[in-house]
């Protein structure tokens, strides 16, 4: 493994910032650390980095214990959100400052200097802005000046701290395509931490998602989104309708309505409170009177290459109407699938449910789906 993270814990006084945290990255991966406002991710990063220095446990590169090791012995190349670039200096001396500032012993000579750092201007494509200041740049090419500062001594690991968060989003979208390709290119181990789901899945091989310290899953976009460990995950990562209600007798009750349970989780019963988790994707819309489930349609949003529906769940027969998270359920709809339904506000049509997450042992976070 390039990088190992074993049972690492970090606390500031009564608070746990990681919590036994065990993580490992093989080399060359791009890897996202995921998760909301103060659940430790750029906890983590700083002490993979040697900014912060954990309380417990161990960080190994490349085997090699460095979990008090300073920064300037791990080969690493750190990254800011704010770019932290100098003001005074040209683009040129910013991105060659790393090398200037070694050792006298480890400094390149002053013509490997300048052929190093006219090479990562070329890479990262602003070769032409070498004379300038950073105040004179876009917030996008300072972010990418600030990552060719950082390539310029030859790290052997990227860590990343929210590198896109003070942009908009046009220019987050074209530097998350483009660190896609320079990392296909470079192939260096790199981290990086950011609370955007969608730039997680959009740039990293695999996302690790955090929460309180804790790491909820590590996985692929693909897993991480389709096959969700544990209730936090299936409602961070994607939108998603959370119903309550309890497992008997092989379905699962919320209200009057009962969805059964897939094949391997029939035998259970769980008659307290349980959520199931269904994405709008997973929701369909149908006309026929005879569907068991009914929603009256409330707002219709166009999304450009889909729509958004919410409904509102309609009680049969006088009993109480499923219990949803914020009393609405939220279809998701393609542009064909819309324009053949014809529907409208105020219409009550059928829904069918395709497929659901259940988690019915939240003490070990085990789901059936």
């Amino acid at each position: 493994m390039s990088i190992h993270v074993n049972h690492l814990t970090k606390r500031y006084g009564n608070f746990t910032a990681l919590d036994d945290i065990e993580l490992s990255i093989d080399d060359g991966e791009l890897v996202a650390l995921l998760g909301p406002s103060g659940c430790g991710k750029t906890t983590l990063l700083r002490s993979i980095a040697g900014m912060e220095f954990a309380d417990s446990g161990s960080i190994l590169l490349e085997g090699r214990d460095m979990t008090y090791e300073p920064i300037r012995h791990r080969q690493v190349g750190f990254v800011f959100q704010h770019y932290a670039l100098f003001n005074h200096m040209s683009v040129f001396e910013n991105v060659a400052y790393g090398l200037r500032v070694r050792p006298r012993a480890q400094r390149p000579a002053e013509a490997e200097i300048r052929r190093r750092v006219h090479e990562l201007l070329e890479l990262v494509q602003l070769d032409w802005l070498a004379k300038r200041f950073p105040p004179q740049l876009s917030g996008g090419q300072r972010q990418r000046i600030a990552l060719a500062r950082a390539l310029a001594v030859e790290p052997r690991y990227l860590l990343l701290d929210e590198p896109f968060g003070a942009l908009d989003a046009n220019v987050r979208k074209e530097l998350r395509r483009w660190l896609r390709r320079l990392h296909e290119e470079l192939h260096v181990t790199s981290l990086f931490v950011t609370h955007d789901q969608e730039e997680a899945m959009e740039v990293a091989s695999r996302i690790v998602v955090m929460n309180h310290g804790r790491i909820e899953q590590v996985g692929t976009p693909e897993e991480i989104y389709d096959e969700p460990h544990t209730p936090f995950v299936s409602s961070f990562i994607g939108n998603v309708n959370i119903l309550r209600g309890a497992i008997r007798e092989g379905a699962f009750h919320t209200g009057n309505w009962q969805i059964p349970l897939p094949k391997e989780a029939r035998e259970i019963h769980h008659p307290e409170e349980q959520d199931a988790f269904i994405r709008p994707h997973d929701i369909e819309i149908v006309k026929d009177t005879a569907v068991p489930w009914r929603v009256r349609i409330q707002h219709i949003q166009p999304m450009g290459s889909s729509y958004h529906v919410e409904a509102v769940p309609i009680a049969l027969n006088g009993d109480n109407g499923p219990h949803i998270e914020n009393d609405l359920i939220t279809i998701e709809l393609t542009r064909q699938a819309y324009k053949a339904l014809a529907i409208d506000t105020n219409d009550e049509v059928g829904i069918d449910i395709h497929h659901v997450h259940w988690f019915y042992d939240h003490a070990t976070g085990t789901a059936a789906s």
